[in-house]
């Protein structure tokens, strides 16, 4: 996933591109649950790296997690040789690294903490387990979501068009 900064920072939902040492957050409390859910992409001090985060910090945490757990990571460095392009060095959710069986595994990380992050600037907090599962299991290795992922084409008979059985034209 080689992409220019200013469109990193649109898939990330910045919507600008950061300057070095800035960085943009966002937050939600839930004081039901005692958890606070934020989320965050910040530029290195030389302007050649950026990071982007999601994590839950809770009150009072759960039964064997710790205070804090790290949903996302990603860390993304200017392509060495190249002007404008960005890559991502490391990319992690809920711990694991890129998995090989899914397809397109940056990319849809990247729409996980995207979607995340639309939620949090609603004020509401991020349903990440559904967000996760949803992005993740989209099957969009061959088509888009109205295709079946076959690249054969159908075969028409023309006898079959408009009803016709069959002889010659009309």
């Amino acid at each position: 996933m080689r992409l220019p900064l200013p469109e990193l920072m649109n898939k990330l939902s910045v919507g600008y591109v950061l300057s070095p040492y800035e960085n943009c957050l966002w937050s939600v409390y839930d004081d039901v649950q005692g958890v606070t859910c934020s989320a965050e992409v910040r530029m290195g001090e030389d302007g050649d790296e950026a990071v982007a985060e999601l994590q839950l910090l809770y009150d009072t945490p759960p039964e064997g997690k710790l205070p804090l757990e790290q949903i996302f990571y990603a860390l993304f460095r200017i392509a060495p040789g190249s002007s404008d392009k960005w890559d991502s060095k490391m990319m992690k959710i809920k711990g694991e690294s890129a998995k090989e069986e899914v397809y397109n595994w940056e990319e849809k990380a990247c729409r996980i903490f995207e979607a995340c992050v639309q939620e949090l600037k609603m004020g509401v907090m991020p349903d990440i387990d559904a967000i996760i599962d949803k992005i993740m299991n989209e099957s969009d290795r061959f088509g888009d979501k109205y295709g079946d992922g076959s690249s054969k084409s159908p075969k028409i008979k023309p006898q079959q068009l408009l009803g016709m059985k069959g002889g010659r034209g009309m």
